[in-house]
């Protein structure tokens, strides 16, 4: 798939969560930290897609780490943290746990060992971390021998940033789905992940 191609199914996708997920949702604190994480990570998704468009690529590699941390906080907050978790999110303004920490207690929650979201961290975060701070890899795709920019971007890992992203907004818009409390939008966002997966 060309970078073309596939910025134009994330425009797509985001548009779908954006007809789709627009609800009013009332909760308690935990529930709204949880619905905001997850609102957050589409609002990166829109702003990734359109920044692709735009080929503002160092700020769309950027976003990733943020994306995945929207979520997997999201994730944290509605299915393992404790009412003093809560608390002490709200009053020191970060989770208890590091990162890392806070996705294999997700994944133990669900029974997982080593899951897919550990297994992320493990292989990619440095990059993530060198592309949100501006390391060696986002420097390196703005330099050629006359130019800065993004110039060293290639094709695939245009369309494979833009991939991921997509499957985190899709994946946050069935947690919210569900919190909505429903069936017939869990059913229809299951169908589009599904849909997502295999395209």
């Amino acid at each position: 798939m060309t970078f073309e191609e596939e910025s134009k199914r994330q425009a797509d996708l985001a548009l779908w969560i954006n007809e789709h997920h627009a609800h009013p949702f009332q909760g308690d604190a935990r529930q709204q930290l949880a619905f905001a994480a997850f609102d957050l990570a589409l609002e990166h998704h829109a702003a990734i897609c359109s920044l692709g468009v735009g080929g503002l690529f160092g700020s769309l590699f950027a976003l990733l780490r943020i994306l995945f941390e929207a979520y997997g906080r999201g994730l944290w907050l509605r299915h393992v943290a404790s009412d003093a978790d809560v608390q002490h999110f709200f009053s020191e303004d970060e989770p208890p746990l590091k990162f890392g920490q806070l996705l294999a207690s997700v994944e133990k929650q669900l029974g997982i060992q080593v899951g897919p979201l550990t297994t992320l961290k493990s292989n990619h975060w440095q990059m993530f971390c060198s592309f949100a701070h501006t390391g060696y890899q986002a420097l390196y795709r703005r330099m050629s021998a006359t130019h800065t920019g993004p110039v060293n971007y290639t094709d695939e890992e245009l369309v494979a940033a833009l991939q991921a992203a997509g499957a985190f907004a899709i994946l946050a818009a069935v947690e919210l789905a569900s919190m909505y409390g429903d069936a017939a939008l869990v059913k229809a966002t299951q169908e589009k992940a599904r849909e997502y997966a295999v395209q």
